[in-house]
């Protein structure tokens, strides 16, 4: 069984308390009570939790405050990298190869998730020249659709930091539907 940090889960729900308080009761309410138990307690933030517990935190977030058909887990997945890239990756952004940023957000998975890899082939990325981007999670097999849409919404906006345009991305693969691998494509507009 796939498992999470305390980290993830408690960064979703400052941004809900910050964001979507007045639904917060709700969205708890919502919850399967399996995961509602874990949210009952206090979570720590180098603790690992199952992974359904996050995954479930999402999707209850995108029926309470969305359209239930996991577009705000895009959304959401934006708005964590807006903040990531403020806070823990700053020193990061500030440069204006991406690489550096992009093998740091790679590196960081194992500090997330106890499951899979993501992957960027670096060799090949310019994204400042190139026209594509394929990310790559492997070993996941556990791994839901929110979370998938959570991780392009994430990268959607890293890209976006970089002022590229006409950012396009599709989920291509996914281990969630019997694939071996779960792929992201992004398109955009060179600079």
């Amino acid at each position: 069984m796939a498992q999470v940090k305390g980290v993830a889960i408690l960064g979703l729900i400052k941004f809900i308390k910050g964001n979507m308080k007045d639904t917060m009761p709700r969205i708890i309410r919502a919850l399967p009570p399996e995961s509602k138990k874990y949210l009952d307690e206090h979570i720590m933030f180098a603790q690992w939790y199952p992974y359904s517990v996050y995954t479930d935190l999402i999707k209850t977030v995108d029926r309470v405050n969305g359209k239930g058909d996991l577009s705000l887990c895009i959304e959401l997945g934006r708005l964590a990298a807006k903040n990531d890239l403020a806070s823990v990756y700053k020193v990061f952004a500030n440069y204006s190869d991406p690489k550096l940023l992009l093998t740091s957000s790679m590196n960081m998975w194992n500090s997330y998730y106890d499951s899979g890899q993501l992957d960027v082939d670096i060799s090949s990325v310019d994204v400042l020249k190139n026209a594509e981007m394929v990310l790559t999670i492997k070993n996941f097999p556990e791994i839901d659709i929110a979370h998938v849409k959570n991780v392009q919404g994430w990268m959607e906006e890293f890209l976006n930091m970089y002022k590229l345009k006409n950012i396009q991305s599709h989920i291509t693969k996914c281990q969630c539907h019997g694939d071996p691998m779960t792929e992201i494509r992004f398109t955009y507009d060179r600079q």
